[in-house]
Formats: structure tokens, sequence, C-alpha cells
């Protein structure tokens, strides 16, 4: 009876988990074949079974899914172990099924169903089929937030919670960019935006790695290389965020396999697969997007968003340089922080200034922006990030300067929430 019990909540718990693979009908022959391919390079055959395995059972398939797992020891893999037993538990519920009223214990009652759930630990083998799928027909467009790179930026990393998708992206040779690593991705066990310490979120925003750390004390628990990034950033900060701490990881030099939510809010990579990201990695100029369903498509979809921002960077210019105090604050949202300045102090503080200058020019070169997919209380939010070469009638100053532009709506101008120089 146990034994039962556990076959059929188990059995409940993947259909469930396939349900969420989004994988048209038309598609499966398509994974099939490209799984199939000898030249798969970038899956050994441990890899490529376990997503056969994965969408035959998909496809409701258990006999089909066992034959592939029997052709390979799959002892030494706990995933590949729970998708067999997954295979044989669907089985026996066809054979048990087939035998009618006969089966006394046929009917078990949804509380026994939920008695045991070990949905998290097959989770992992349907992101994986996912992101297979993805690769093949789903996320092979252009990321549309990111819309503009300065001239020092090599590398961007987009860690897509939902998706536990790792998408890394280069500059190749010719100036642009494009993906070099889809890796399966482990976040923080509790869904959402992180808020405070200690909540187990992994925070969504725009970022940059600080350093790469090779610390033997930390190799056991976080693998043989960490990457810490820039959080809580302005903007978190702003926002009351607190916390602090969180890199991208390896494993526990005992596991193998992880859920896709099992950190404390970090991110974390198989170990393999951490060392091969260090190569992509340049501290303080590699950028991080954290986030949930990144929009892919071709990159002319950027334009009208592109445009308004440059518009009302320009304006912004403009403005400043027009010595026009009225024009040049309305640029500056309600909410606006800069250092020790709220919107009023930096009023003062422009104001005396500007007071008893001539002229002022203003020039902006190696420009980035990059658009945040997570919506904020003020609304939609980019990061713009540039050299500023600054001359007045009694001052010059050359600096890097980040802004945090908002609008509350689309048919709203961008102000600027944030104003770092950094």
């Amino acid at each position: 009876m146990k034994f039962a019990l556990l076959l059929l909540s188990l059995c409940l718990s993947f259909q469930a988990l396939a349900a969420q693979v989004q994988i048209h009908p038309n598609l499966r022959d398509k994974i099939w074949h490209a799984l199939e391919q000898d030249n798969t390079q970038e899956l050994d055959v441990e890899s490529r079974n376990i997503l056969k395995a994965t969408l035959a059972l998909e496809e409701n398939n258990p006999k089909k899914a066992l034959s592939v797992l029997n052709s390979l020891n799959t002892s030494s893999d706990p995933l590949a172990e729970l998708l067999k037993a997954e295979a044989h538990r669907r089985e026996a519920l066809t054979a048990v099924s087939a035998s009618g009223n006969y089966a006394k214990h046929r009917k078990l009652s949804e509380q026994q169903f939920a008695a045991i759930d070990l949905s998290e630990d097959l989770n992992e083998a349907t992101v994986r089929l996912q992101a297979f799928a993805d690769k093949i027909d789903g996320t092979s467009g252009f990321p549309l937030d990111i819309l503009q790179l300065n001239s020092s930026i090599k590398t961007v990393f987009m860690v897509d919670k939902a998706r536990s998708r790792l998408f890394v992206y280069q500059r190749n040779h010719q100036g642009e960019l494009v993906r070099v690593a889809d890796e399966y991705v482990v976040t923080g066990a509790k869904g959402g935006d992180k808020l405070k310490r200690g909540d187990a979120r992994t925070p969504n925003g725009i970022y940059r790695f600080t350093s790469i750390r090779h610390d033997p004390a930390l190799r056991a628990k976080y693998g043989p290389v960490v990457f810490p990034i820039d959080y809580p950033n302005a903007l978190d900060k702003l926002h009351g965020k607190t916390g602090d701490g969180i890199w991208m990881h390896g494993y526990p030099e005992s596991k193998k396999r992880r859920p896709p939510q099992d950190t404390r809010g970090c991110f974390a990579l198989p170990n393999n697969v951490l060392k091969q990201m260090e190569k992509y990695v340049s501290p303080n100029k590699t950028w991080v997007i954290i986030g949930e369903d990144f929009v892919f498509d071709s990159q002319d979809k950027q334009a009208g968003l592109l445009a308004s921002i440059k518009t009302s960077i320009q304006t912004w210019e403009h403005d400043w340089e027009s010595l026009n105090a009225d024009a040049y604050l309305s640029h500056y949202h309600t909410n606006f922080r800069s250092g020790k300045y709220d919107l009023k102090g930096w009023k003062r503080y422009k104001e005396r200034v500007n007071g008893n200058k001539k002229y002022i020019k203003v020039g902006l070169d190696d420009v980035t922006i990059i658009h945040d997919p997570t919506p904020w209380k003020s609304g939609e939010m980019v990061v713009v990030e540039f050299k500023q070469k600054y001359q007045s009638s009694n001052y010059s100053d050359t600096g890097k300067k980040r802004l945090y532009l908002t609008r509350s709506d689309k048919s709203q101008p961008w102000q600027i929430l944030i104003e770092e120089s950094l």
C-alpha cells in the first residue's frame, strides 16, 4: 500500500510539472532530431539522455523513457534515477488502472496523493528540457533589454529566474553582441524580488560583478570560484532593500545537482560550468541583469524605446546648458536622490552653483543604456551610464556618471530618479 501511494503520488507530481513545459507538438520532432545528432557537442551522453527521457515523459510515453534511461548507468545521477522511477510509476499506474475494480486500492484520495511530493526534485528535468527547446525555437532572438553598450563592456550576463536560465552575451570581432552561453541556473529558495536580508530571494535589477574570488575556504560550500555583484545598488537602497553578499557561485562539492530554487539569494551554476564562466567576467565592467521572463526578438523592436531615452537625455543636456533652472529641474523625479541630496536640496545646490555662470557646455560619450525588465514602484526603469565632459565659464571637469531614469507609462517623459558620479 505504501509503495502504491509513493508511485501514484509522485506520478501526479510529475504530471503537474510536465504541464509547465511549453513545447508545441510540432516542435517535439525537431527536439528529438537535435538530441539524436551525434554532433550535439554542448551535451554529454548523460545530459542528452536525461532530456530524451524527460521529453518522452512529457509525451506520456514511459516505455520510451525507460528505453533511453536503461541504455546508461544512472546509479550515480539522482535526477536520472528519479526519472526512471517516474517512468516505472506511470507504467504501474497504467497496469493498476487496467485491473479495474479488482484493485481495491486503485482510487486514493487527493490528501493521500499530497502526502509525498517530490516535484521540486524533478523540476530540474523540466527546466532543462524547456531550455533545450528554447535553443531550437524560443529565446533565439536578441535580448531587448540590452539597448546600447559602451566600448569597455565586453560581456553581459542575464539571469532569468522564471526560466532558471543564465544567458551570457559577448562582443565578437565585428563588435556585435552574440550569445556565448545558455546554462541552467539555480536561484533563491523563495520567488520574487529580494527585499530584506535573509529572505532567501535573488534580487531583481541591473548590477556588475565586482571581483573574482578564488578562496579555498569557500570551495566546499560554494565551488571553485565566486563572483560577487554590487547588490545593493543605489536603486535598491532608495527602495529600502537590505542585505548583501549576493554572488554567482557553484555547488557544494558533495552535490551534483540542485533544484531550480535552492539558494539563500545568490545564483549558482554547476562547478564545471562556473569555471567556464570566468573567462567572460571582467570585474566592474561585466554587467549582470537579473529578472524574469526576458523578451527576445529582432533588434529593430528596440528602436522606439531607445529613441525615447536618447531624446530625454538630449533634452536634459540642452536644458542644462540653457541655464534655465526650471527647464533643467523638470527632468528630475519628485523622489530624486543624488548622494545626500533630495530634489529640494538638489535645486538649492544647482541654483547656487549655476547662479554666476555665463555658459555651460555638456558632452556625453561612451554611452551605455540598459532597460530593467522588472517594474519598480515609480514605473519602468532604465540605467544610463556615460563619460561626461563638463565645461562652464568658471569650471571644467571630465568623469563618469550613472543615471537611473523612470517613467510611469509610455505616454510620460523619462525623469531622473538617481544621479551618481562614479
